[in-house]
């Protein structure tokens, strides 16, 4: 599991891999919350219930994928385009990534930002994937 610092250093490399991320939260694979952060804030934040209960339900939504993994592969990440906002849940293997992107964001470069993430090469995310 990642250490408060190694969370924050995550935390860092992910805002710094697209500027169009607005928010994002580290959730372990038991859905506890390790990080929850904005990109204009300096340090990471304290959830509200809401929110914790908010990445509570992540955690099993990925069980529920993860379920199907043999039958349909494994599910890289999921995208979600809200009036207001995008999300994006990405599944690595010893952490979830939850993020919020701006509205103004294309599928491609949805999909690059993911990408970016998901291949973050750090020894950070080395001890957290």
């Amino acid at each position: 599991m990642l250490t408060s610092v190694e969370s924050e250093l995550l935390a860092k490399e992910i805002f710094d891999a697209d500027p169009q991320i607005v928010h994002l939260g580290l959730i372990d694979l038991e859905g506890n919350v390790l990080l929850d952060q904005s990109s204009a804030a300096s340090a990471p934040i304290e959830p509200d219930s809401d929110r914790i209960a908010f990445y509570n339900q992540l955690d099993v939504r990925r069980n529920s994928r993860e379920h199907f993994d043999e039958s349909y592969g494994k599910t890289d990440y999921v995208h979600i385009i809200r009036e207001k906002m995008q999300q994006v849940v990405l599944y690595l293997p010893k952490i979830t990534v939850y993020l919020t992107l701006e509205k103004s964001m294309t599928p491609t470069e949805v999909k690059s930002a993911a990408q970016k993430i998901k291949f973050l090469d750090s020894d950070i995310m080395k001890s957290g994937i």
